[in-house]
This record gives structure tokens, sequence and C-alpha cells, in this order.
């Protein structure tokens, strides 16, 4: 079982968003989508969810999402937005249980609170959303789509976390909390796809990185393969170093300053 996307082009009238990108996901791992912006990173997870047009193939757990009735989408992945608004003041557990609905633990009334829980934001159930900073926002929206997929595999098959920039509201601490609960949902037989602007993040987390630029996929692989100072400069522009200190050999990600 795995996520599939196969030649997936996105036009927004005459420009191509996306020229024939392809990624493979596996459960038990993190794929993190990363590149400059503009790249194409959100487009590809946008055809990935079906939220947007697109030409190509996108197979999830090897079936044609566009075979697939919107509830058995919603049981097999939950979408993580950049950003989410809200017309009418529910609590915070109200929109959890949002995501509990959506997915295939309707029967466990317990699951939004744990949800709640794993984001660190058990004692802001009776709270309204409106109410909380963009970082809180965020967490109960991460507790959303958990409580949608709260089984990392159900029935044999593995359910996915597809979650675009999870930390970019985040303070450090945070950050890496969201990261965790990434990585725990994947160790556990869950598959999770992240567009991630943090390299650091990324290197330390991801088990594969798909790196974009301009609408095309220009590397593709484990962190230390795909994350070096040729791809990297080359996807940003800019110039990049690279280095892996011991003893862990994990890479973090340095910006050059430009000279006058």
């Amino acid at each position: 079982m795995s996520l599939f996307a196969q030649d997936i082009r996105v036009s927004y009238g005459t420009r191509k968003a996306l020229r024939g990108v392809s990624l493979s996901a596996l459960p038990g791992e993190v794929t993190a989508i990363v590149g400059p912006n503009g790249s194409g990173k959100s487009t590809l997870l946008g055809a990935i969810t079906a939220t947007l047009p697109y030409q190509g193939r996108v197979l999830l757990n090897g079936r044609d999402i566009r075979d697939l009735p919107p509830w058995e989408l919603a049981a097999q992945r939950a979408v993580l937005p950049q950003a989410s608004r809200l017309a009418f003041p529910f609590t915070v557990l109200e929109v959890v249980r949002l995501g509990l609905q959506s997915g295939t633990a309707g029967n466990r009334p317990d699951v939004p609170m744990q949800a709640l829980a794993r984001v660190g934001l058990a004692q802001y159930a009776d709270r309204t959303f409106q109410d909380l900073s963009g970082g809180e926002a965020q967490r109960v929206m991460l507790a959303r789509v958990l409580a949608q997929v709260w089984a990392p595999v159900e029935g044999g098959q593995p359910r996915w976390l597809l979650l675009d920039e999870p930390v970019s509201s985040l303070d450090i601490a945070h950050q890496l909390q969201v990261m965790e609960i990434a990585r725990q949902f994947a160790r556990a037989g869950g598959g999770v796809i992240a567009v991630m602007h943090d390299l650091n993040l990324t290197a330390l987390y991801a088990d594969r990185v798909a790196v974009l630029a301009e609408g095309a996929r220009l590397a593709f692989g484990a962190p230390g393969a795909v994350l070096t100072d040729d791809i990297l400069s080359r996807a940003y522009r800019c110039a990049l170093r690279v280095s892996a200190p011991p003893p862990s050999g994990i890479p973090y990600i340095l910006p050059h300053a430009a000279s006058a």
C-alpha cells in the first residue's frame, strides 16, 4: 500500500504550476515536500488531496482517488490546510469532533479529548476557536485531522496525514511537538506527507524528501542524498551550504549572507 502521484500537471490559466511531477510515499514514513515559494508544493498537495483539478493520476492504497467517493477518501486520509477559517463560534472541542465525524472512529467519543491532549490543548476544549492565537488554532486543526484518522492502520490499510505547512505558525517547542506527532503516526504504520519550509526540521524528521523548483521535481530521496549544497542552491537560487556534524550525521542548512 502506498500513495503514488504520477505525472501531475496543473495550470492556472497560461501558467504551468506543475510540469509532470511524480511522487511516491510509503506507510511508515514521513515524506516531505520542500522548495521555494511558488515552486508548486501546495499545488502538488492539492492534487494529491483532490482539492483542485489536475492532470495525471493519484493512487491511494492502490486505488485512483477519482474513483473514491468523498466519504471513503475522508476515511483514508485527513488533510491539514495552511489556514482554516470558521464562520461560526464553535468551541475547540466541537472543531475536533468535526474530524471524528468525518473519519472511522465515530463510535469513540473519547477520541477528540485524546487528540487535544496529544497537541497539548486539552485545557482549551471549551474555548471558542476564534479566540485562539494562530499557533493554537493550527494545533487544534491538527487535533481535528488526527481524530479523523485516529488509527494509523485500519482494516489492514494505512491511513494518511496530508499536512500543508503544519509548523508555520508555531514556536520551536511546538514545531518539535508537531513533527514528533507526525513521526509517531508514521512509525505506527500510517503515512505522512508534509509540505515544509524549515529545511532543518525536514532533515531531522523526514524519511524521504522531494525538492521542487519551478513546478518540477528537482530531486527525491533520503535527506542526506537530496539536501545537498548543489541541489538546494539550484532550487532556492542562493548559496546554501549543508553540514553534517558528528555524531548524528543529520544535515543542517545554513544560508550564506550575500556580499555587496
